[in-house]
């Protein structure tokens, strides 16, 4: 057995490893279909991808207005969380085991979570910021941002960007927006970003610091903070947003004892759209790989629900091979009647 039976979680449906967009969206669309759902997510926090770009505009998902990326994720948690499923935060999967077609899905904390299915929702692996490895000073640390930050706490402010990729000028770029002063950062001699983007941020009053990196950051005296760069020289602001790149940890797929089919080493590749060559283990957004698949947010939600619907007929053979509309779910008379009381329509 894989662990002591104290340690066991309760019998489920269905585990969803991954709680960004396809997990999250995934778990709603399973509580259609009344299956019981557990969501363990690697990071502190769910969301996935959305929390790379929260004060961005997302244009590109059917009938919704452009719309910050940091409003999007959480209207998919509050979705996620209509049919009470179990959501766990900071709960990497270390391994799945299988024993009589039941799968024990074992995170980080030692939990083991029994189910009779899984879908995979890992997006491109476990993408962390790389973090800068250098002395800070305490009462500064929550001005440091790797992520865009709220505009409002960046407005009429000093902001420095440390990078010189595309995601560096184009955070910088959108800095301009609502900073008094913005500069970039960079240990080479010329950026990396697109040519485009790089003159954009140079017209419109962006300041550049080439062949130069922090060193340290202390306690400011005319900002909230002081950079110390490699050749002594110090810079004063009041936000460092640091665009680095990305590390992405894709050893858990290979650690695992199932002989997945996989494509470019890496995704999940599906013969028919989100099932795996598993029996029982599906695939849903960025890892799922299939013919025709569309990488557009819009189309993670296809996916997801395309999986549940799949899930559902793995588990109940006799069910129908999708579930019913929510404009007719008797699912959503009671939530229904909630929104429009008081509210003319």
């Amino acid at each position: 057995m894989v662990t002591k039976r104290d340690e066991m979680e309760p019998v489920t449906d269905l585990v969803i490893i991954g709680g960004g967009p396809a997990g999250l969206y995934a778990a709603f669309y399973a509580g259609l279909r009344d299956i019981r759902v557990t969501v363990l997510e690697a990071q502190e926090e769910l969301g996935g991808k959305l929390n790379f770009y929260p004060e961005k505009f997302v244009w590109d998902v059917g009938a919704l207005p452009p719309t910050k990326g940091h409003i999007i994720r959480q209207n998919l948690i509050e979705q996620a969380t209509t049919f009470d499923a179990t959501l766990y935060t900071d709960a990497k999967v270390t391994r799945i085991k299988q024993e009589d077609n039941q799968f024990y899905v074992e995170d980080k904390k030692g939990r083991v979570h029994p189910c009779h299915a899984v879908l995979f929702a890992i997006g491109g692996g476990i993408v962390s910021p790389k973090k800068l490895k250098i002395p800070v000073h305490d009462d500064v640390k929550r001005n440091i941002h790797y992520s865009f930050p709220n505009q409002e706490m960046i407005r009429r402010k000093n902001v420095l960007v440390s990078g010189g990729g595309d995601a560096a000028v184009d955070y910088a770029n959108e800095c301009l927006k609502f900073a008094e002063k913005v500069t970039i950062i960079y240990r080479g001699s010329a950026l990396k970003a697109h040519e485009a983007s790089a003159k954009l941020f140079q017209r419109n009053g962006g300041m550049l610091i080439f062949e130069s990196e922090i060193q340290e950051i202390q306690k400011g005296e005319t900002c909230a903070m002081s950079l110390v760069l490699n050749n002594k020289r110090k810079v004063e602001v009041d936000h460092l947003i640091v665009q680095h790149g990305h590390d992405r940890d894709s050893t858990f797929l290979e650690s695992l004892d199932f002989p997945f089919k996989k494509e470019e080493e890496f995704y999940l590749f599906c013969e028919e759209p989100t099932k795996t060559n598993i029996e029982g283990i599906f695939a849903a957004g960025d890892i799922q790989f299939s013919k025709g698949k569309l990488y557009l947010l819009a189309g993670v939600f296809q996916e997801a629900a395309n999986s549940i619907n799949q899930i559902k007929q793995y588990l109940e053979p006799e069910s129908n091979s999708y579930g019913m509309v929510s404009s007719h779910n008797h699912k959503f008379d009671k939530k229904n009647e909630e929104l429009i009381k008081g509210k003319d329509y």
